[in-house]
């Protein structure tokens, strides 16, 4: 056999093989994300309950946006484009509840401090000291 036909055959095997493995790839169904929905679904959940609605409004929007939008590709059976949005509202979700709680944390160091600063003042007047 002359080396253009040899090497034409090797180049028709592995298109074939590789137009199988591509075959057998497509038929590799990805499961729908239910965990992954569920698990952004609670997350917003947290979220609204930690007062983000007030302290990370446009954080917990975003989160909601992409869990209904996740939902639908759900119902659209693309699984992929679901898993992928449901992951990104877990992590609005849950950004929003850390950013609500820091708020949070920090007003109330700020009341902390001028509670303090109060005493201390009335400290001072009693002692006689400015």
């Amino acid at each position: 056999m002359p080396p253009l036909q040899t090497s034409l055959i090797k180049l028709l095997g592995i298109s074939m093989i590789a137009a199988g493995l591509g075959v057998l790839g497509g038929c590799a169904s990805v499961p729908p994300p239910r965990g992954e929905i569920a698990e952004a679904t609670f997350a917003v959940g947290e979220a609204q309950e930690a007062e983000a609605p007030q302290y990370a409004p446009a954080e917990l929007r975003s989160a909601r946006k992409k869990l209904k939008a996740a939902e639908s590709a759900m119902v659209d059976e693309n699984y992929e484009k679901a898993r992928r949005l449901a992951e990104q509202a877990l992590v609005d979700a849950q950004f929003a509840e850390v950013k609500a709680r820091a708020e949070i944390q920090r007003q109330g160091v700020e009341e902390l401090r001028k509670s303090i600063e109060i005493l201390r003042r009335e400290l001072n007047k009693r002692s006689g000291n400015p």
